[in-house]
């Protein structure tokens, strides 16, 4: 799984595609850690409108990044999930835990502040 990135210095956005299972965990994660290695790097925008599904697996490797990104002041923002995804979300009360945005230039707006 190639996954696109767009670097905005203290934020990043990452633009997986597909189904993010326990099966793709580990090209997301590596794309995720290339990006932290940065030390500027304190935000993960996960740009969400081309994954089809999220399972449990990638939802606790989220909230373990955020926990690991609340450490640097940062945390993971979640941007454009469609209704599959949203709903996943939903039903696991995570759309409680992530700031999620329709927009990914919102999201880095925030970041930003």
């Amino acid at each position: 799984m190639s996954i696109p990135v767009e670097d905005y210095g203290h934020a990043v956005i990452l633009k997986p595609k597909g189904e993010l299972t326990e099966d793709t965990l580990s090209a997301f994660k590596e794309a995720v850690d290339h990006q932290l290695m940065e030390d500027a790097i304190v935000d993960v925008i996960v740009d969400m409108e081309e994954i089809t599904f999220v399972d449990s697996v990638v939802l606790e490797y989220l909230l373990d990044l955020q926990d690991s990104l609340h450490e640097k002041f940062g945390q993971v923002r979640l941007a454009r999930c469609d209704q599959n995804v949203a709903k996943i979300l939903e039903m696991t009360r995570l759309d409680l835990v992530f700031e999620m945005f329709s927009d990914t230039n919102d999201a880095v707006r925030v970041a930003r502040a």
